[in-house]
């Protein structure tokens, strides 16, 4: 005991105390989170699950989840209500964009959900192989951004949808 009594006594509180908290944090958090975009506060929570970072490029943020084969990507746009964009119309300008950028182009589903956002989905074709993408468009003030996930395949099923609100679900913004 006297060791540790002469390392009290040099030693401020202060210093204590954030050794003793520094031992009791786990060294790997369970629930890491990477900034997507600061100056809104989005952040993505992938630390524990399948999902793993792929490209990081300003803007851009790509994913993959090689269980299931699926990507993800995260952009955010200039552009936002202030400049009278809304959901619908940002949605609309994206999947014509899409359909530009492509050698086969169908619009499956599109509609607004409760939060304001739309979803849509597409099959896109390039290089003969094709290509299910989900989509949210979300438009805030000053910024849009669009979440989509894709798989390779033709035909939508229930998992395409599982698949895009479990990595939303992903996504937290700060208040």
């Amino acid at each position: 005991m006297t060791f540790l009594n002469s390392i009290v006594v040099k030693t401020s509180l202060s210093k204590i105390a954030f050794l003793v908290c520094c031992l009791c944090l786990p060294f790997k958090p369970a629930l890491a989170c990477a900034p997507l975009n600061e100056r809104l506060g989005i952040s993505i929570c992938i630390e524990g699950t399948p999902w793993e970072t792929r490209k990081d490029e300003g803007d851009m943020h790509l994913f993959y989840n090689r269980p299931e084969d699926f990507a993800a990507r995260v952009i955010f746009y200039d552009g936002g209500t202030n400049d009278g964009l809304d959901s619908v119309r940002s949605a609309r300008i994206m999947s014509n964009f899409d359909r530009e950028e492509t050698d086969d182009f169908a619009l499956l589903k599109m509609g607004q959900v409760t939060s304001g956002n739309v979803v849509y989905a597409t099959r896109v074709s390039r290089d003969d192989i094709s290509f299910i993408h989900v989509n949210t468009v979300s438009v805030g003030p000053t910024k849009t951004m669009r979440i989509s996930t894709w798989r390779r395949g033709d035909k939508m099923t229930e998992r395409d949808q599982e698949m895009h609100m479990s990595f939303g679900k992903l996504l937290t913004s700060a208040p």
